[in-house]
């Protein structure tokens, strides 16, 4: 190139000659073209990231196999197995990575087709090639730029699964690795998983009552192995051609005993709708047999009504409520599920750990003798008991009843001891708290259908913000509101528990308006106007102030989802 062309011919010449070099890639059939000495040249300081380039190449190609032929790499949407080549029936298309002939060799095995995948790799349906055996063979996922983690993970799952021999209990024959993809074997349960079974929807009470029975006693068997599972839940359930089910997936399991490989405290490892308060909590100390009865008491609710006890729309709103909240009774999801069967549910996913059953094993016996028709044995429930449990499940109504309970007593106590003396005046405050309670307690009600569940939040923040006001309103006029006034501040947080923008956005704009409709209504500001202006102020200030919590929050929880195994 001339050392006297502008800087628009040499980019011009630049197009040109990268041009040539995609076309020349596009049509060697997947072979890499020498990039051609003219651009080189012409541009010295592209060879050093031209060889950077090929130093990548060569770090993610796939081994030569002892043919001499470079092996080539099958591709999905969502990830790729190195080291599998096409059976002799076919080659791949090399404009089409997303398709490949079955089977697949892949060193002593024969993948016959994809049948599942999740958090830890890809389960395929293969063929021993030696023995002629059906198997099952499962690959860590993301390939050879799988995390030391993952790895130890899966040979964790593996030395874990290798010694268990149980009739229901998916046994780990080979693990290894070929052409740097690391593996696991394991029985082939023909039939699909319990996850699969649910979407037709729930079992009938016995039925699942039989189920989680075995399971149990499979899972006590783990137990008595000194291991914990930490990861039950349907998809990890197989059912055989007979629905017999197949406990699987070991790459969470804790030995519970001399444990080296001990999680770090703080980590949360699991499935956020099955996983136990302690495990969601990040206290891997504190895992225990009681973890995997907790998760046992997920998998029974789920079979019963058709849906987990917590489900929101991302984990970490899950995992809040796994720790702080108490599920919907299962009886208001499904009437027909037995009190008893209810009962035993309940028993497992008590929050405190020594609260449930003391094994897998005791609550197989207590499902047996459900079945056998005997009695249930569980310990029974204070009143003060259920009365902690419903303010977990409904903690929105729960608030608003102490708080107003309170607020009444104090009132009438005020009167009572000639604090006031207005009959009429204080029927009508005290009217007013009675019919914020019947307000709460509709859109309670409300709540509880999925497609009023907004509306009904949105018409609670309005009715809380206007029935205190109201109760303001009929103070007498002499008395001051200064420290009751902080019930509006209050008012705002409360909705930010929704974690909702909207509805914090909402409950502002409500107290502010509130507040100034009081204010214009009392007198007192002709001369000190800029008060109630500092005051809505305020408001406006803490509203912001609870929005940008929430928002954070919400990023939160979309990157915890896209980070989630």
């Amino acid at each position: 190139m001339s050392p006297n062309a502008t800087a628009s011919d040499r980019e011009e010449q630049l197009f040109q000659l990268l041009d040539g070099y995609v076309n020349a890639l596009r049509s060697t059939n997947g072979e890499v073209p020498d990039p051609p000495d003219e651009l080189i040249e012409a541009f010295p300081n592209l060879a050093e990231m031209l060889d950077c380039l090929d130093s990548l190449d060569d770090l993610v190609s796939p081994p030569v196999g002892t043919s001499g032929s470079q092996e080539q790499w099958m591709f999905d949407e969502e990830t790729f197995v190195p080291g599998i080549t096409p059976g002799a029936s076919g080659e791949f298309a090399s404009s089409d990575f997303h398709s490949v002939e079955w089977p697949c060799d892949f060193g002593r095995y024969e993948l016959i087709k994809e049948v599942g995948r999740g958090g830890m790799g890809i389960v395929y349906l293969a063929r021993q090639k030696q023995l002629n055996a059906t198997i099952a063979l499962k690959l860590v996922g993301r390939s050879q730029f799988a995390s030391a983690e993952e790895v130890r993970r899966f040979y964790s799952e593996a030395r874990a699964a290798a010694g268990l021999r149980h009739p229901n209990i998916v046994c780990v024959h080979d693990v290894g690795d070929c052409h740097g993809q690391h593996y696991l074997t394991m029985d082939f349960v023909e039939g699909g998983s319990l996850a699969d079974r649910l979407q037709d929807g729930p079992f009938e009470p016995r039925e699942a009552a039989e189920l989680l029975l075995t399971v149990a006693r499979a899972v006590e068997y783990l137990h008595r192995q000194k291991i914990v599972h930490r990861d039950l839940k349907p998809s990890n359930i197989m059912l055989d051609a007979e629905g017999v089910p197949h406990v699987t997936d070991f790459g969470l399991a804790k030995v519970f005993e001399g444990d080296s490989r001990e999680t770090a405290s703080g980590t949360i490892i699991g499935t956020p709708a099955y996983m136990a308060p302690e495990q969601a909590s990040g206290h891997s100390s504190q895992v225990s047999p009681q973890s995997d009865v907790y998760s046992l008491g997920t998998i029974l609710y789920e079979m019963l009504t058709g849906q987990p006890p917590f489900a929101e729309d991302n984990p970490l709103d899950t995992l809040l409520q796994v720790i702080e909240a108490t599920p919907d009774p299962m009886r208001r999801l499904n009437p027909h599920v037995p009190h008893v069967l209810e009962a035993i549910c309940q028993h497992c996913l008590e929050k405190n750990p020594e609260d449930r059953f003391a094994s897998a094993e005791a609550l197989a016996t207590e499902l047996d003798h459900y079945l056998k028709g005997e009695p249930v044995e569980l310990p029974p429930r204070s009143v003060w008991d259920r009365a902690v449990r419903w303010a977990r499940r409904e903690p929105a109504m729960a608030s608003r009843l102490g708080v107003l309970t309170v607020a009444s007593t104090i009132i009438q106590l005020y009167y009572q001891l000639g604090g006031h003396r207005d009959l009429s005046q204080h029927l009508e405050v005290m009217g007013v708290m009675g019919l914020w309670i019947l307000i709460s307690f509709v859109c309670m009600r409300l709540q509880w259908k999925d497609e009023w569940e907004m509306f009904a939040r949105f018409l609670w923040s309005a009715a809380d913000a206007v029935c205190y006001t109201a109760v303001l309103c009929l103070a007498d006029a002499n008395e001051p509101l200064g420290p009751v006034l902080v019930g509006y501040p209050v008012l705002i947080v409360g909705a930010g528990l929704w974690s909702r923008i909207r509805l914090v956005s909402f409950m502002t704009v409500v107290t502010t308006v509130s507040y100034a409709f009081l204010a214009w209504l009392r007198s007192g500001y002709d001369t000190h106007w800029h008060y109630p202006v500092i005051f809505m102020a305020s408001l406006v200030g803490t509203g912001l102030i609870v929005a940008y919590q929430v928002h954070r929050l919400r990023v939160l929880s979309r990157y915890f989802e896209r980070r989630r195994p």
